[in-house]
């Protein structure tokens, strides 16, 4: 798949799966604007600074083929333990903040007519998992924020699509995967069937969705989690 000359903006966390991202589109030729919580600044997570930053961004760099929202905070937490704090804390990273960049890139023609906006989900958004109700919920909302969107940003040509993704390898960096294995009588990686994703898969799906060879396919939600979900 091409990328040439295409410039993309992802948001994310800093964490492995993003340096594979960016890697991929650099491979297939195209360039990455990054911004996220490893970015001093363009600090994503202080929502009410996301305008004056992206409009400062599309003003030095003009508007993008494509934006990567990789954004994907979880926590372990049961429900005698979730609060509302916590509860929003969640909804505002892995959806709100979404929303708000999308809004700012559309209000200030951030994308370019026929741009491609991929926005990693989770396979916790179709499938209960014990103790991950507010992640779960944060990011079922992501994926009808994406089915909004792409009717709404359709008549621009621009394309929305998200990826469910179930466990990837560099996920077992984390600490908090070995919290939830603890109290699962299954782990996450025997759990699916054809073992853990690499993030180098999830990494070229994204090119995927970023290129020109699927100019039809928006709204959708593209399941990737080795056979969890069956």
């Amino acid at each position: 798949m091409e990328l040439k000359d295409k410039k993309i903006l992802l948001i994310g966390g800093g964490l492995s799966l993003d340096k594979a991202i960016v890697a991929r589109i650099a491979q297939a030729g195209g360039t990455v604007m990054v911004a996220g919580e490893t970015e001093p600044a363009f600090n994503v997570f202080a929502p009410e600074a996301i305008e004056s930053n992206l409009k400062a961004l599309i003003t030095e760099e003009g508007a993008f083929d494509g934006f990567v929202f990789s954004v994907v905070h979880s926590d372990f937490r049961p429900l005698g333990t979730v609060k509302p704090a916590n509860f929003n804390k969640l909804m505002t990273e892995n959806t709100s903040i979404f929303v708000e960049a999308m809004r700012v890139l559309s209000k200030n023609r951030g994308l370019k007519q026929g741009a491609s906006v991929v926005a990693m989900s989770s396979i916790s958004s179709i499938r209960a998992m014990k103790a991950k109700m507010a992640f779960s919920a944060s990011k079922a909302a992501l994926d009808a924020v994406v089915r909004e969107l792409a009717v709404e940003l359709a008549d621009k040509g621009i394309r929305v699509n998200s990826i469910q993704k179930g466990a990837v390898d560099t996920d077992f960096e984390k600490d908090q995967i070995q919290a939830i294995d603890a109290i699962r009588s299954e782990n996450l990686q025997s759990s699916q069937p054809l073992g853990l994703c690499k993030s180098t898969e999830v990494a070229n799906l994204v090119a995927f969705l970023l290129s020109d060879e699927v100019k039809t396919m928006t709204g959708a939600a593209l399941v990737l989690d080795g056979g969890y979900t069956l």
